[in-house]
């Protein structure tokens, strides 16, 4: 189908600066020139796109934008300007003073709160300071800000003491100016967890213990004992986590080890290997986790099982043997890891050749043989080794040998040992087949490419393999209904196994069988390559090391690559009046859910009847197979898929999501919409899907309004363009920090008040610098996920009704008729993503 741009009134819209792009600047320069400002003064003016934005804005508020229309100022001092004359606040004697714009942004919104800003409006707080008094004095927020109006305070302390008041906590052990704020923040949360710290516990460790004790408290985990022994926070956690998994971690750990190190036991005792073989305070961290990784990789690590080898030597030990390679030729400790990568590399392309051939040998010896007088046996076969090539001819790569033998003029016959010295002449040593020599001597007559030798066909290793004893591909196909519905009855998705109960097998790589050419030449095998252990819960490997069981009765299935075994609750039926169900493991529910039910599980959630107005909330996925309606609430919530026979008025949030059809829903999906069958359809609600919609028809006769949202919604490039305004915003304090820094490296020393001061805004800085890198790496995961949405597309295979309206990567388009296709239309944006495309 010929692809054609949309062009409808209703088709597209600009409604501000909502990305960074190379256009924005454009679209806000096209959008100032429609408010009537002079577009060509802007341009030569050079503003950015968040300077142009400000200016649009002003314009739209119809305040005196000539009084910041100056390049030189930063967006954020414009939009102050700008804000100050839209409130009608007069902040000019506080201007006067000498306060820098973010303080002024800071007063003027305490005034516009109706605060006594006089509490904070002062010149040794930072914006960041004030922000924090003016919240605890508003009236959502209200606290008895005495307790932090000391200026020593920073603006994350207050945050903690604020936040800490607000939550009606005892904040006198932390609300101390020596207290750094993460470790007010362990304490705070602690403390609303329930865990209140003895003070002589609080003096004597830092917040990551506490941190870590913390966890322990509300995991009901006691590591007192390691604490007790001061083990560092980062061995606190793999002792904590160890506990967790019930792991034996004791038997194999000591204080001197690194945390780095007890993780790497951890995670070989959660994969079931013998840790033993590195579990030792010789090996670094990176040692063992070579070590762990061959032993997951299933072999033997002996080789490379020695402190004195660095760790990426260890690692290209291990890579080596993984590629069934001769590691002899460099495992030795003179090589640097450089050059055992450099002939690890060549040997897996087949380079390095060292084998001599049997044939070779016996060329030398044969060549070394003293000659005597020649026999008339020996002249026959000099005649014919002069012709060879009219005797002897190789096949199959020289693994076979066939002779042909004409009438010879003289009269000669070709007899037994003529023909097996000839052979020998000609280096056929191997597979010689006797039987069919003498039968063509004694045969007496010429012979036709007879076969007589033949090489030994390598048989090169098998690999190692799993047989499973549970469908790990557990296929979910509806059946297909005559009227175009689906059934969703016969699928298949509960598994279950018991205690004891063998899940798998493990069947060890073979080493092969070497083989030979008629030439003797040494053709070696292949060896087979063991593969990782399986990794998962709730099953254990055996002691025989091959054989998987379960640990505990529940739900088993195959998860990309893991297999996870889950805890089995299941009940006939969810109504009101059960107690909230709330479970760690796998629900599943034999018959309806109803009214105001509500199910919670950590694995996934299958209902084989109806669901009516209830919430479901699912780690792993959910499937309904009477379907859901909600009437008055309901929301169904999975952190995998959602399956369901239809939706009605419900709220559904998971990945991919698919139904008969979805009715007056509210749908946030991280994957894929689809409805199932020739009749499936959408209408009413609203459909947000990073990936896109399939579907059979989209709206419906009567015009119900339905919105479909493709790619990153509006809320995630908010929370993107918010984040990137926010840096920006931190990165300019952060300059006028260091220029305060600056300034006093030039001032020199001074009193002590001076040096507080220093000490102060040197903290500030600090603390700046670590708040702009969270940031960033926020911005960076939403960078990643608008990145996967650019691709969004909506298939339509049979209407497209009106009033329907389609929303891809910010670019609207509305169906003002019906539009039915005899095929499929596809509606995506184009390749600059201002145009939306029907195919």
């Amino acid at each position: 189908m010929a692809t054609a741009e949309t062009k409808t009134s209703s088709s597209s819209s600009y409604t501000g600066l909502d990305s960074f792009d190379d256009n924005a600047i454009e679209k806000e320069l096209s959008i100032c020139k429609q408010f009537g400002a002079d577009v060509d003064k802007l341009r030569s003016l050079n503003f950015n796109a968040l300077q142009l934005a400000e200016i649009r804005k002003g314009i739209a508020d119809k305040v005196d934008v000539s009084r910041y229309m100056d390049p030189s100022l930063s967006w954020t001092a414009m939009e102050e300007l700008r804000l100050e004359m839209y409130s009608g606040i007069d902040m000019s004697e506080y201007r006067k003073q000498g306060f820098d714009f973010l303080q002024l942004s800071e007063i003027r919104k305490g005034i516009s709160e109706g605060i006594d800003v006089s509490v904070y409006a002062k010149k040794e707080y930072f914006a960041d300071q004030m922000r924090e008094i003016r919240i605890g004095l508003s009236k959502d927020g209200g606290v008895p800000v005495v307790f932090y109006l000391d200026p020593a305070f920073d603006s994350m302390q207050m945050r903690e003491i604020r936040k800490g008041l607000q939550s009606g906590i005892d904040i006198s052990m932390y609300a101390h100016p020596s207290v750094p704020f993460m470790k007010m923040r362990v304490v705070r949360h602690a403390a609303v967890d329930g865990l209140k710290f003895e003070r002589s516990v609080f003096e004597r460790y830092n917040a990551n213990i506490l941190e870590q004790m913390h966890k322990a408290y509300v995991e009901k985990i006691d590591i007192s004992k390691y604490v007790h022994d001061r083990f560092d926070a980062e061995q606190l956690e793999q002792v904590r986590l160890a506990i967790k998994e019930g792991l034996p971690i004791d038997d194999y750990i000591s204080g001197d080890m690194r945390g780095d190190a007890i993780k790497e036991i951890r995670l070989g005792l959660e994969s079931g290997v013998d840790v033993k073989q590195y579990a030792d305070v010789v090996y670094g961290w990176q040692q063992m986790q070579e070590m762990r990784k061959g032993l997951e990789h299933q072999i033997d690590i002996t080789p490379y099982r020695k402190p004195l080898y660095q760790a990426d030597q260890m690692r290209e030990i291990r890579k080596g043997i993984e590629a069934s390679l001769d590691i002899s030729k460099y495992s030795s400790m003179m090589y640097t890891a450089r050059d055992m990568r450099r002939i690890r590399k060549k040997l897996e392309a087949g380079g390095y050749d060292i084998e001599r051939t049997i044939a070779a040998e016996n060329q030398a010896a044969a060549e070394g043989a003293p000659t005597g007088q020649l026999t008339e046996t020996d002249v026959f076969v000099q005649d014919m080794i002069l012709h060879k090539d009219t005797y002897i001819a190789f096949e199959d790569n020289n693994m076979k040998c066939f002779l042909t033998l004409p009438d010879r003029m003289d009269g000669k016959k070709y007899t037994e040992d003529i023909l097996l010295k000839f052979l020998e002449k000609c280096g056929v040593i191997y597979g010689v087949d006797k039987e069919a020599i003498k039968k063509i001597s004694n045969a007496g007559r010429s012979v036709i490419r007879e076969l007589v030798a033949s090489g030994k066909e390598v048989i090169n290793g098998a690999n190692g393999h799993y047989t499973f004893y549970f469908d790990t591909e557990v296929k979910e196909e509806p059946e297909l209904l005559k009227d175009g519905s689906v059934n969703l009855d016969n699928i298949k998705y509960l598994q279950s196994v018991k205690v004891g109960d063998k899940i798998a097998e493990y069947h060890k790589a073979s080493k092969g069988v070497d083989g030979y050419d008629v030439f003797g030449t040494f053709l070696k095998a292949t060896p087979g390559k063991e593969i990782p252990i399986l990794k998962g819960t709730g099953f254990m490997i055996l002691s025989d090391r091959v054989s998987y069981v379960a640990t505990y009765s529940g739900a088993v299935r195959m998860v990309d690559g893991k297999v996870e075994i889950t805890k089995l609750l299941a009940v006939e039926e969810v109504r009101i009046t059960d107690k909230r169900i709330k479970y760690d493991g796998t629900v599943f529910v034999a018959h309806d859910v109803y009214s105001g039910s509500i199910i919670e599980a950590t694995g996934d959630v299958i209902i084989g009847g109806h669901l009516e107005s209830s919430d479901v909330t699912a780690g792993g996925n959910i499937v309904i197979k009477g379907g859901v309606t909600c009437p008055i609430r309901g929301s169904i919530r999975a952190e995998g898929d959602i399956t369901a026979k239809y939706f009605e008025g419900a709220t559904i949030v998971g990945k991919d999501i698919s139904a008969n059809y979805f009715i007056n829903c509210k749908v946030e999906s991280k994957g894929w919409v689809r409805t199932l069958g020739r009749t499936g359809m959408m209408y009413g609600g609203t459909i947000n899907s990073l990936f896109g919609i399939e579907a059979a028809s989209v709206g419906n006769k009567a015009g119900a309004k339905t919105i479909i949202n493709l790619g990153v919604n509006s809320n995630v490039l908010a929370r993107f363009n918010q984040t990137k305004k926010t840096i920006s915003r931190e990165q300019e304090q952060l300059e006028t920090l260091n220029k305060e820094k600056d300034r006093l490296k030039e001032v020199g020393g001074g009193d002590r008040q001076f040096l507080q001061w220093k000490v102060k805004i040197n903290a500030a800085a600090a603390t700046k610098e670590t708040r702009i890198k969270e940031l960033e790496k926020e911005m960076l995961s939403l960078e990643e996920e608008i990145n996967k949405g650019y691709r969004a597309q909506a298939i339509i295979t049979e209407m497209a009704y009106a009033n329907s309206i389609f929303v891809i990567a910010g670019v609207i388009y509305k169906f003002d008729t019906d539009r039915k296709t005899y095929d499929q239309m596809i509606i995506k944006t184009d390749g600059e993503r201002e145009n939306i495309v029907i195919i």
